[in-house]
């Protein structure tokens, strides 16, 4: 029986990880301008030289699949997570807290933002299937405050999970409203009951006090084989005043990239890097950064503060789960950088005033 058991696991966990192929797939970034979004089949706006396009093979996620059936989590080091209390977020005037992955609850005045949501167990295209999640929420979904905006960043599962955008929708005192890249309208009109508006790169939209600006990635999109890259991929910027946060989505690096979101947004106060799911390498460079190449985005941003996310929650990557935050560690020390770092799921991180303000009140 307990044979039985294990074998009906294992094929669980391998046809999880099997359908999720399309988070480390994408087509072949082509050259581009980052103020123009292209025609679907979108494409990245900047050259990747040596991009062909080829990504992990069956093997990896079956590999994958063996790790996540194994892990004894009892042994496996993970970050520390802190229970949170909305009521205290809404506390601060802007202001971050990490659920964990690439999800982030955002207060900023009296605006509720919940970005990329991923709020069960698994992430992926069949229910109880797919990366299970190693950390646990601070909080309970139930627990959120009521979400006015959700931003999705882009369609891969990991980021826009069906069962978390649904519980969204059904809150009590109606659904948020979503904002997503171009051609996602669709898809999330026939699985999710709320309001749904497209942006195009740089296309800001202003929400009661709060100024939303979807910008590029280097990444790709497609929940199967069978999409690739007919829906938009991006980062946001959350602006309110003079204060910007900045979540990238997932990105690999280019530095023309930040160097172009920089000029175009202007200062960049807090930004959430992710600093996961970077291993093989040779595969994963064009989708996603590693912690040192999360640290030149840093410095190309011109970031006051930077903290890594999408890592230890759900293991994309074959590096280990706590590998990130020491390979961030040992990247900030080699390039003597300060104000950049990891925090506990759950923490509550204010978005810092501008260097100017900072200067007039005195602030070094």
């Amino acid at each position: 029986m307990l044979a039985n058991q294990t074998t009906v696991r294992l094929l669980a966990a391998l046809l999880g990880v099997v359908l999720l192929a399309p988070l480390a797939a994408c087509a072949t970034a082509a050259e581009g301008k980052p103020a123009a979004t292209p025609a679907p089949p979108f494409a990245n706006a900047y050259a990747a030289p040596g991009d062909t396009g080829e990504r992990v093979p069956l093997s990896y996620y079956l590999h994958r699949a063996w790790v996540q059936l194994t892990r004894d989590l009892s042994t496996t080091l993970l970050p520390a997570t802190v229970p949170l209390d909305a009521k205290d977020l809404e506390g601060h005037r802007f202001a971050v807290a990490w659920l964990g992955h690439a999800t982030l609850l955002v207060h900023a005045g009296s605006t509720w933002i919940l970005i990329d949501p991923a709020l069960f167990t698994y992430v992926g295209p069949v229910w109880g299937f797919g990366p299970a999640r190693l950390t646990d929420l601070p909080l309970a979904p139930e627990d959120l405050p009521h979400i006015d905006v959700v931003l999705i960043s882009h369609d891969h599962h990991d980021h826009l999970d069906l069962p978390s955008v649904r519980h969204l929708a059904e809150q009590p005192g109606g659904p948020p409203r979503f904002l997503v890249g171009r051609g996602l309208r669709t898809w999330l009109e026939e699985n999710v009951a709320a309001p749904v508006e497209e942006l195009d790169w740089y296309e800001r939209r202003t929400i009661g006090e709060v100024d939303l600006t979807f910008v590029p990635a280097q990444h790709s999109s497609g929940r199967s084989l069978g999409n690739k890259n007919v829906t938009l991929w991006g980062g946001w910027v959350v602006g309110l005043e003079e204060q910007r946060f900045y979540f990238p989505g997932d990105t690999a690096y280019v530095e023309q990239l930040f160097k172009d979101i920089h000029a175009r947004v202007g200062e960049i106060q807090l930004a959430a890097i992710p600093i996961g799911a970077y291993t093989p390498r040779e595969w994963m460079r064009f989708e996603h950064l590693d912690p040192d190449e999360a640290v030149r985005a840093h410095l190309d941003l011109g970031a006051i503060r930077s903290f890594g996310v999408h890592w230890a929650t759900f293991q994309l990557g074959d590096e280990a789960p706590y590998q990130p935050a020491l390979d961030l560690a040992r990247a900030t020390a080699s390039r003597s950088v300060e104000g950049f770092g990891t925090v506990a799921i759950g923490r509550i991180v204010d978005v810092p005033a501008s260097r100017i303000t900072q200067s007039m009140r005195g602030v070094p």
